[in-house]
């Protein structure tokens, strides 16, 4: 289904008559895996506009990686928190600039983790009936040794999954 197929006179693909002849959305909370990526930033912008069409309320979700498994002096540690609170800061305004080109509003979430179980739990915690990511890009090699973070959280998430590309 292309663009050309979408239905016309302002009704999105994803939305039924509701009460009082108004357009109600099937999905009324999205949650979006986001890392700055650009599978991530196309997820974030599909997502955004459901959420305009269908009135959704959306939760941005970032995952910083686990701190250094290694023997790292405290220093090393410190630096590393450093890093990733520096990231999590330019990932959050990206994703405020992209609600804002929308005129949305979004609420963000980070977790320290696994990205894809981290994304899991937190569709439970905030009670997401639609996932949205973006497609890795990776190699088929990649994936079939360590498995995409989307293929992960489709097989585990406890509502539907878009993957978009």
């Amino acid at each position: 289904m292309g663009p050309a197929d979408l239905p016309r006179r302002g009704r999105s693909a994803l939305a039924r008559p509701g009460h009082g002849g108004h357009t109600e959305g099937v999905f009324t909370h999205l949650l979006v895996g986001y890392d700055g990526s650009a599978g991530s930033q196309a997820a974030l912008t599909a997502a955004l506009t459901l959420a305009r069409e269908s009135g959704a309320r959306v939760t941005v979700a970032t995952v910083q990686h686990h701190l250094p498994r290694y023997g790292a002096t405290v220093g090393e540690v410190d630096e590393e928190r450093q890093v990733e609170a520096a990231d999590a800061r330019r990932l959050a305004n990206e994703i405020q600039a992209h609600a804002d080109e929308e005129s949305l509003t979004v609420a963000t979430r980070v977790a320290i983790g696994h990205p894809a179980q981290e994304l899991v739990k937190t569709a439970k915690d905030v009670g997401a009936d639609l996932i949205v990511l973006g497609h890795s890009g990776h190699s088929a090699i990649w994936d079939t040794f360590l498995g995409s973070v989307a293929e992960k959280v489709s097989r585990h998430a406890p509502c539907s999954v878009l993957i978009v590309r």
